[in-house]
């Protein structure tokens, strides 16, 4: 099976501070598969080169068995890969429905004949408050998003990116900001996406990490230290002693 996504010995590094260093990894089509690690591991700079935010120095990423390396950001999300930020990329003063249509306008390529009638664009106001009611906003489709609470934006987020219909969903920290009493709506939302999306996920929630995913990779000081699934990882002494704080057996 071709994979959805692979890195190949994908390596950055700023002079001689490497911050990824031959990184593998492959995700199946339908993948729910995360990646944790301390702070400081390099597994934002691992998502930025993987969407084409940052260049590597050395390695490669391959989108459904192409290539997509040398692509760039705008590139490959019109290859159908998207990702979601830490701190969340919104308009904060056009309302939710606007901002999941933008998305919707540019993947079919009628962005910039915006100011035609908007009967023309019935379709694509369709598709978003399909969207919205997927992941429970439909109630908040004409609420500016300023007035949202973080962890609703959160979601609008999410629903923008599934605007972009995406192949490859790259999550990182979709619960950050996000009151822990609040984060399992962030889990039940990113739970019920589609299972044809490969979806890897970066989170420090550990509850949400287990809940979601099927396999696990650990990330320290740019290198993969295991992977495996969420038992294995759990389990695993040295992840314990790295990540989790605990001494190792011996």
């Amino acid at each position: 099976m071709i994979p959805a996504l692979e890195t190949r010995d994908l390596s950055k590094h700023f002079g001689a501070l490497y911050v990824t260093q031959d990184v593998s990894l492959r995700l199946e089509p339908g993948a729910r598969h995360a990646l944790i690690g301390p702070n400081g591991a390099g597994k934002t700079t691992l998502i930025n080169l993987i969407s084409g935010a940052l260049s590597a120095n050395r390695g490669s990423v391959l989108l459904g068995g192409d290539d997509i390396t040398a692509q760039s950001q705008a590139g490959r999300v019109k290859r159908g890969l998207a990702r979601t930020f830490q701190i969340n990329q919104l308009f904060r003063d056009l309302t939710v429905v606007e901002n999941v249509t933008m998305p919707i306008l540019e993947r079919s390529g009628i962005g910039r004949n915006i100011w035609r009638r908007a009967s023309t664009f019935s379709h694509v106001l369709d598709e978003a408050m399909a969207l919205l009611s997927q992941l429970h906003l439909h109630g908040d489709a004409l609420t500016p998003v300023r007035e949202l609470p973080y962890g609703r934006q959160r979601l609008v987020e999410i629903a923008i990116t599934l605007g972009l219909k995406p192949s490859v969903l790259l999550l990182d920290e979709p619960a950050a900001g996000v009151p822990s009493a609040e984060s399992h709506i962030i889990l039940d939302v990113i739970a019920a996406l589609p299972e044809d999306i490969a979806i890897l996920i970066i989170e420090h929630d550990m509850e949400i990490v287990f809940q979601f995913a099927k396999s696990i990779s650990v990330l320290v000081a740019g290198n993969v230290l295991v992977e495996g699934t969420p038992e294995e990882i759990a389990e695993n002494q040295e992840v314990r002693a790295v990540y989790l704080g605990v001494e190792a057996d011996g």
